[in-house]
């Protein structure tokens, strides 16, 4: 955006030029554009050589040259100069940084601050950038002219300066917000407690600059918080750091349900000495805030900075980022909860499912039972004549054998379907699993014709071979059993998801992390009202079978973290697709 020119210096005081940078500010999303442009427009209206602006990281201590103006600048090490004079307290924009006041130099060559970054420099002028709180960077300007910077350019460049810290400032309340969005969104339809807690940390980071951001979760009946998760400095003491409620910062914190923020957090009483790798007085900034569910506090999430490298300016935590950090904390909060409720719900729902389970298992054993029973009453019956017919004996153990193996394989179903989701992981290759599943179940079957697409490269997973096998076989023997005369059966396997997107699994991943195995036939396919079924337990369309098989190829792939579904067409065929992670 073009800015008009200033009149001139001394004629009448006149702030209308600073209108078209408001203009810029609330317009240009892009804090780099808007930064350059005041930079630029500084210069150009102090009749300056060269400039730069130098940003003040009080998230991590730091202070960096990152906007340039003027010619001479395409040497790095310059820039490299002046945060090494500012580290040692030398250079005029470390004073500037330290003291927030403005300094003007008209002779460089008598200036005790002044360090020589350009040898044509002879005046010098740096503005600071501050807010009610803190200084957020130094603006300088040089000219090779000595005496050349009055009190009404740097009047111009101070309220310059107050416009670029009001830019920073609605930028960063522009990111902070858009992230704190993105926690809601993206934790919606995260059910799983670890993974909430990573996508926490991962976007917190993004937010809050920090040495350590641990997450602590509450035993409310002892009274306890234990370390969960942790990114930085913490991480070697998840699962073993804990705190009682009341004892150290963070179990305060859990205890009275308020933030707590600090500096020097090792010079408060209450410091218990958890500081996880870091000297505690190199721990310059603390902050703690309550996690909160539906019955009360749910644990902490915490977060540490260690000691600046500039001596003259704090890196603390503001009140700002409290609030930012509550924020993230009760989107936490309410996601844990749900997470909790849905777990509820399924535990309901499963022992519902039991006892669905147990009152048709005790039905259809009980009819096995009777069975063989009556068989056993018939023996006595006929052994109890005068002369038994050892024929019809024969006949009628064959039929008590055969209701016991009935009866057993009824067991060995259950069995199956109580350990479906208890496997016992290795690393494998699935494509060898599968070649050699295909070799096992058809080389006894010579009526079907089958094709199989295999990488020849190794397709690795970590998985269960012996319950992966029985899944495969599984789905095998449910499609011959719906084959006409000429059938046949395809099997495929895609090292990554490629376009398959009809049931990606509930973790939000990329396709590459996962295979897919895709099991089709050219039989009478899935009837459209059967489809939502199939999974169900005892729901068959088979004469013979009890519905335990497809639950059990369900629970087999879930306890994979995986997916199984059916997609095909009725009338063409059935088509089964798993999905593994790699």
């Amino acid at each position: 955006m073009p800015i008009r020119k200033y009149i001139p210096f001394g004629l009448q005081e006149n702030t209308e030029h600073l209108l078209d940078i408001g203009r810029t500010i609330v317009e240009v999303d892009d804090i780099d554009v808007v930064l350059q442009t005041i930079l630029e427009e500084c210069v150009r209206v102090c009749n300056g050589t060269r400039g730069f602006l130098a940003i003040i990281d009080h998230d991590r201590g730091s202070m960096n040259v990152k906007y340039v103006t003027g010619p001479g600048w395409a040497d790095d090490t310059k820039c490299a100069l002046i945060n090494v004079s500012e580290e040692t307290g030398k250079g005029i924009t470390g004073r500037v940084a330290a003291t927030a006041e403005s300094y003007m130099c008209n002779d460089t060559s008598k200036d005790p601050y002044y360090v020589e970054l350009f040898d044509d420099v002879r005046s010098e002028m740096a503005v600071p950038l501050s807010d009610d709180v803190r200084t957020r960077g130094v603006l300088s300007i040089a000219s090779t002219s000595e005496n050349a910077f009055k009190s009404a350019h740097e009047y111009v460049v101070r309220n310059l300066c107050d416009m670029a810290t009001t830019a920073m400032t609605l930028a960063d309340y522009r990111r902070r917000e858009r992230a704190i969005v993105r926690i809601g969104g993206e934790l919606t339809g995260i059910t799983e407690r670890t993974e909430i807690i990573e996508k926490v940390l991962q976007i917190t980071a993004e937010v809050l600059q920090f040495e350590d951001c641990s997450v602590f979760l509450a035993d409310k009946d002892k009274k306890k918080l234990s370390l969960v998760a942790s990114q930085g400095t913490m991480r070697d003491f998840v699962g073993r750091a804990e705190y009682e409620f009341g004892h150290g910062l963070t179990g305060c914190v859990a205890k009275d349900k308020k933030p707590l923020r600090l500096r020097y957090p090792h010079l408060d009483p209450r410091w218990s000495g958890w500081h996880g790798g870091m000297e505690p007085e190199r721990i310059s900034a603390f902050l703690a805030v309550p996690i909160f569910d539906r019955t009360g506090v749910a644990g902490v999430i915490r977060l540490q900075r260690e000691q600046s490298k500039y001596p003259w300016f704090s890196n603390s935590y503001t009140a700002e980022d409290e609030k930012i950090l509550t924020a993230v904390a009760d989107r936490l909060g309410t996601a844990l909860d749900n997470s909790a409720l849905l777990d509820k719900l399924i535990e309901s729902e499963r022992m519902a499912a039991w006892g669905e389970l147990s009152a048709r298992s005790a039905h259809m054993i009980g009819n096995r039972v009777f069975a063989i029973k009556g068989d056993i009453n018939e023996i006595e019956y006929v052994l109890g004549e005068e002369n038994p017919d050892k024929e019809e004996l024969n006949e009628i153990l064959a039929g008590a054998k055969r209701g016991i193996f009935l009866l057993e394989e009824i067991l060995n179903e259950f069995r199956m379907f109580v350990k479906a989701d208890k496997v016992d992981k290795t690393r494998l290759d699935i494509g060898a699993l599968l070649k050699e599943t295909l070799g096992e179940f058809f080389g006894k079957r010579s009526g079907v014709k089958t094709s199989a697409e295999v990488p020849e490269e190794p397709v690795m997973i970590s998985g269960d071979a012996t319950k992966l096998k029985r899944v495969i076989s599984e789905l095998l023997e449910n499609a011959t059993n719906f084959l006409p005369a000429d059938g046949e059966i395809k099997v495929t396997l895609t090292d990554g998801l490629g376009r398959d997107t009809a049931r990606k699994p509930k973790k939000k991943v990329r396709a590459a992390d996962y295979v897919r195995i895709r099991i089709a036939d050219n039989g009478c396919g899935v009837r459209e009202e059967d489809k939502e079924n199939i999974f169900n337990p005892f729901f068959t369309s088979r004469a013979k079978g009890m519905g335990l098989g497809l639950p059990i190829v369900k629970g087999v792939i879930e306890a994979h973290d995986g997916v199984v579904y059916e997609d095909g067409k009725e009338g063409e065929g059935a088509v089964f697709n798993i999905l593994l992670p790699k």
